[in-house]
């Protein structure tokens, strides 16, 4: 079975998501492919992994995302 650099064995639902998740976003922009994994519940750490970046790539990708693309619309309050 396959294993991380801390000895722990990975599910093998998990292993289907990982290959999953690269085939998806193959092709893509590295930010909005991470952008897309986070959406979908996948953590920075692993993102970075699949995407051969840092742990913390995916969540500066999620910053830098254009306004639109982060959820900041206008929102209407009701009184």
């Amino acid at each position: 079975m396959a294993k991380r650099g801390n000895s722990a064995t990975i599910d093998p639902m998990e292993k289907i998501a990982r290959v999953l998740a690269i085939g998806v976003t193959m092709g893509l922009d590295a930010e909005e492919a991470a952008r897309r994994l986070l959406a979908v519940g996948f953590d920075s750490p692993t993102i970075g992994g699949l995407l051969d970046k840092n742990p913390n790539f995916a969540n500066m990708a999620k910053g830098r995302a254009p306004k639109k693309a982060r959820g900041n619309g206008s929102i209407r309050k009701t009184a």
